[in-house]
C-alpha cells in the first residue's frame, strides 16, 4: 500500500510537503494522534526521511505562522530546501512558509526588469527576494518584514544565494514610505490585508510602479474566485488563482500599475 491510500486510511490529508530532509503532513482538525504518528514513521522510512511533523490549517499571529506538532524522527524545524534553483534556510514554525507559493514567486520574478527598484512589503524569510534578484538583476530589492526571525533568514539567504540587490529591512512596512516612494515594482504578499495594503501602496507610490496584489477572495458556492477578484480590485490587469484554503476562500493574484485614478 502506497503512502496515499495509507494517508486516507487513517484519515489524515494526502499531501506530505518536503523540505530538505523533513515532512510535513497536513492535519485535519479531527485526526487520532496516535495513528497520525505511526504513518509519519511509515513515510519517515519510506521517504528517506529524518524528521516529519504535522501542521494544521490557517496561520496566526500578525507573522501569519502555522501550528506545528513533531510526530517522529529528529525534533528538529531548521530545513535547508531548493526551489527555482535558489537554495534556502528557514525554521518553518517561525516563518511563514507554503510551497503552493513556490510557482508565484518564480512568476513574480518573471516580471521584474533589469535595474528596477523592487519593494516586498512583506518578505518572510525571502523567497519572493532572492528569486526576483536572481532572475530579474534588479538594482536593489528593499525586503521588508516585522518578524525578527524572517528578517535573520533573510540575511541568511540573502548571503546563500550570492544576491547582494536584497537588502533586508527589520519593520513594518506599513511604515516604510521612502521605500514606497521610490519603487518601481511593489510585491504585496498580504491578502488577508489587502485593502490595507492598496490603501497605502496607492496613497505614497508614483504613478505608473507595477504592483503584485494579493487578495483573498470570499466566494459562494459555485462562484468563479477571479470573478469576485475582478469585483473587487477593477484596476487589475491580470488575475491569477494561487490556492485554495477551503472551498469558498481563495488567494489571487491581482497585477496592477498605480495610476492616479486608481483606489480601492
Amino acid at each position: 500500500m502506497g503512502v496515499t491510500e495509507r494517508a486516507k486510511e487513517v484519515g489524515l490529508w494526502r499531501r506530505v510537503e518536503v523540505l530538505g530532509d523533513v515532512g510535513i503532513l497536513s492535519l485535519p482538525f479531527r485526526f487520532q494522534m496516535e495513528s497520525a504518528k505511526e504513518f509519519a514513521q511509515e513515510v519517515m522510512m519510506r521517504m528517506n526521511l529524518k524528521s516529519v511533523w504535522g501542521r494544521f490549517r490557517g496561520v496566526r499571529s500578525e507573522y501569519r505562522l502555522s501550528e506545528y506538532v513533531h510526530l517522529a524522527g529528529e525534533e528538529r524545524s531548521e530545513v535547508t530546501y531548493r526551489e527555482n534553483g535558489c537554495t534556502f534556510k528557514l525554521d518553518f514554525t517561525k516563518v511563514f512558509f507554503s510551497q503552493t507559493l513556490s510557482f508565484e514567486h518564480l512568476r513574480v520574478g518573471k516580471e521584474v526588469r533589469s535595474g528596477e527598484v523592487v519593494v516586498n512589503m512583506f518578505a518572510g524569510f525571502g523567497p519572493f527576494s532572492v528569486i526576483a534578484a536572481k532572475i530579474g538583476r534588479p538594482k536593489v530589492v528593499y525586503s521588508i518584514d516585522l518578524n525578527p526571525y524572517a528578517y535573520y533568514y533573510m540575511h541568511v539567504n540573502r548571503s546563500l544565494n550570492d544576491t547582494p540587490e536584497v537588502v533586508p529591512i527589520f519593520g513594518d512596512a506599513f511604515e516604510r514610505r521612502r521605500e514606497l516612494r521610490i519603487a518601481d515594482r511593489i510585491i504585496a504578499p498580504l491578502p488577508e490585508r489587502w485593502r490595507d495594503v492598496w490603501k497605502v501602496v496607492h496613497k505614497h507610490a508614483r504613478s505608473g510602479t507595477q504592483v503584485h496584489l494579493y487578495v483573498q477572495v470570499e466566494v459562494k458556492k459555485r462562484e468563479n474566485p477571479l470573478a469576485k477578484a475582478e469585483e473587487l480590485v477593477p484596476e487589475g490587469e491580470r488575475y491569477r488563482v494561487v490556492r485554495s484554503l477551503k472551498p469558498t476562500l481563495y488567494h489571487v493574484a491581482v497585477d496592477l500599475e498605480v495610476t492616479r485614478r486608481t483606489y480601492p
